[in-house]
């Protein structure tokens, strides 16, 4: 076959190795980076542009002293020194002056491609040591009567250690890419027409062209809308797939009257929005398609009853529920939440996880296996393959944000005709929920049932400490109150270097300082499952007045004597994550306090987000800024949704473009 007929076949799909100069050890290195073909070499896109586009005479170097800026010459003298550090030393000249380059690295390389003679533009910062410098300067070479470079902006790649280990620096992706963007005949058409021709975008190759090779970065945004639109239509559609996916055949289901018998046992009434949530999942549960829904809210905003209420059609048309949480911690306590509300309909409640003995667990799996065990509440145990359920008619999991979407899929697939409700605690404002839970029905609950008092918010300077201290104490003390202390991390080892304290360290120093005289108990993800158990019990039951912890207790532990949060290091937690351990404080209607330790510079983003944090208390306007901060993928936990393939889109700032996409799908994909 010959180089054309090669060339003509290559597309975006063609190997990395297609490329002159990749062999197998540079292929290896960048499919470590997600480099695996032409087309991902494509969208691998610059970080910034080094302007070359004005040159400056040598005879002026002077007036560029530790800046940045493009010289044209002629090597005139070239020298390897050796010594200690051995460097390579060049001078080039123009018309007006003259100035030096060293190179540390690569000499060997260097010395064989810089002759005296060659023409050539370098771009660098200038130094001064006895004669203006410029070390490890960007290279190009020139035509003898060639005055610039034909490239006047430079792009800038992201390269890994794996990379660089294996010889691909700057120079290589740079040529790679212009190689790429020249030879290749076919381009892919991403969008349909109906799109493109609408919004008028430019051709594939033309703005793929212009990105990595532009005349001018200031007028990029065209060419940027296009790839844009390019992500945000394959993301929708990959959700529109996944929607379909979960859509399922059913069986109609019909609460009868286990709802009012629930109702008249509650000692509080259902709010009128709560009433609408439940009526929507109702209008689910009796459809022909198995529901698909998540229900969100704020904190306290009375999701658990609500969730409850959607699993009363099952119940009542003698099916199984099962009700998954993350923790053994959130497991226990929802279990006896939910046992509570179902006692006066004499529908037993079932627990399944880590700490529930052999005994037990065996007539737990034996009882959901023969039908008997008619609700259970668990873990991941739940999703063991050796658990097989008679006749699952309801699926519940609590803070979905913490299983991924195969854990989704392995409980569906114990009965792919059961319904389906994720919950969560991190709200997501009403102008993003479409596009953030594109693949998912929502019912939000924006009303707190009991109007509770804020939780007084203050940020505390390290001099205040011992104040704030003896102001916790007093409460623990005189007013009987009980208080969390969250600690961000579990290990000593990693908080070394910056100061953090981690879980073991903060509970010595409290219980040997101050709060000595308080029964202070430690929690973390790596305490025995039995331990954890016994010292949250003893905390809900106000043996232990104090509880250091990690965020272990962030979703749904209800302690409603707790009336104090403490956070340290409060500027490395997301603003959704504090509301969360903010939300644990003041259940009961008292008064309640949340203070922040933290350590920032006055008028820095992390002094402005939890200033922010301190004056805000509604979770959907937390929610909107946390998102526009660190994005969804840190906020929901989306990374394994398609989130995180996104390059040059971001679905937060460009919502309005993948909201309108989603709008058209249906008649794009019709055409």
């Amino acid at each position: 076959m010959t180089k054309r007929s090669q060339d003509n076949r290559l597309d975006f799909l063609s190997p990395l190795s297609s490329v002159p100069g990749f062999g197998a050890r540079r292929v290896a290195a960048c499919k470590e980076s997600g480099i695996e073909t032409i087309g991902d070499l494509l969208y691998r896109f610059p970080l910034r542009y080094i302007d070359r586009s004005v040159i400056t005479p040598l005879g002026s170097i002077h007036n560029q002293l530790d800046v940045r800026c493009s010289v044209v010459g002629t090597i005139t003298r070239t020298r390897v020194e050796k010594g200690r550090k051995s460097r390579l030393r060049i001078c080039v000249e123009d018309d007006s002056g003259s100035i030096e380059a060293l190179w540390f690295h690569g000499i060997s390389y260097m010395r064989t491609v810089l002759h005296a003679g060659k023409r050539v533009m370098m771009t660098g910062k200038v130094g001064l040591f006895g004669k203006y410098q410029m070390v490890h300067p960007d290279v190009e070479f020139l035509g003898k009567n060639q005055a610039r470079t034909e490239a006047p902006f430079l792009p800038v790649y992201p390269i890994s250690m794996a990379m660089r280990d294996a010889t691909v620096n700057q120079k290589t992706i740079q040529k790679a890419i212009r190689w790429a963007v020249q030879s290749l005949k076919h381009f892919p058409q991403i969008l349909p027409a109906p799109l493109e021709n609408e919004k008028q975008l430019p051709p594939l190759k033309e703005c793929l062209t212009k990105i990595h090779l532009p005349d001018n970065p200031d007028n990029l945004d065209r060419y940027r809308e296009r790839i844009k639109y390019e992500e945000l239509y394959q993301l929708a559609l990959s959700l529109r797939w996944s929607r379909r996916k979960f859509a399922l055949p059913g069986r109609p289901l019909d609460p009868g009257p286990l709802l009012s018998r629930l109702e008249s046992s509650l000692p509080f009434a259902l709010t009128d929005e709560q009433k609408k949530a439940v009526a929507v999942l109702y209008k689910d549960a009796a459809g022909d398609l198995r529901m698909h829904r998540i229900l969100q809210g704020d904190v306290g905003s009375g999701k658990t009853i609500v969730a409850l209420c959607a699993c009363l059609p099952a119940l009542n048309m003698g099916h199984q529920v099962v009700w998954m949480v993350p923790t053994d911690v959130l497991a226990t306590q929802t279990h006896r939440t939910i046992a509570a509300f179902l006692k006066p309909l004499e529908i037993e409640v079932s627990l399944l996880k880590r700490t529930v003995g052999s005994s037990e667990k065996r007539q737990v799996v034996a009882g959901l296996k023969n039908g008997t065990v008619r609700f259970v509440v668990g873990t991941h145990a739940l999703l063991q393959t050796s658990i097989n359920i008679a006749r699952l008619g309801m699926i519940v999991i609590d803070e979905q944000h913490r299983f991924g979407v195969r854990q989704r899929l392995a409980l569906q697939e114990k009965d792919p005709a059961s319904d389906f409700l994720l919950m969560s605690a991190t709200p997501i404002p009403q102008t993003m929920a479409k596009t953030l839970y594109g693949d998912l029905d929502i019912v939000s609950l924006t009303e707190q049932p009991v109007k509770k008092k804020p939780v007084r918010t203050h940020l505390v300077p390290e001099e205040k400490r011992k104040d704030m201290e003896q102001f916790v104490l007093e409460q623990i003390t005189e007013g009987k109150g009980q208080a969390f202390y969250i600690a961000p991390r579990i290990e000593s080892e990693y908080c070394k270097e910056d100061g953090v304290g981690d879980v073991s360290t903060l509970f010595s120093r409290l219980t040997g300082g101050v709060f000595e005289s308080v029964p202070v108990g430690m929690l973390h993800g790596r305490l025995p499952a039995e331990e954890k158990e016994k010292v949250m019990q003893q905390f809900v039951g106000g043996d232990i007045r104090m509880l250091v912890s990690t965020t272990v207790v962030e979703v749904g532990v209800d302690v409603p004597a707790a009336d104090i949060i403490i956070i340290e290091n409060a500027e490395q937690f997301g603003l959704s994550q504090l509301h969360q351990l903010r939300g644990r404080v003041g259940r009961a209607g008292q008064q309640a306090y949340c203070f922040l330790m933290a350590s920032f510079e006055q008028g820095s983003i992390a002094a402005r987000r939890l200033k922010y944090f301190c004056a805000e208390h509604d979770g959907f306007s937390i929610a909107e800024k946390d998102l526009k901060l660190r994005g969804p993928g840190e906020v929901i936990g989306m990374r394994q949704s398609g989130w995180d393939d996104l390059v040059m889109a971001d679905i937060v700032r460009d919502a309005h473009i993948f909201r309108e996409i989603q709008e058209k799908l249906d008649t794009l994909l019709v055409r």
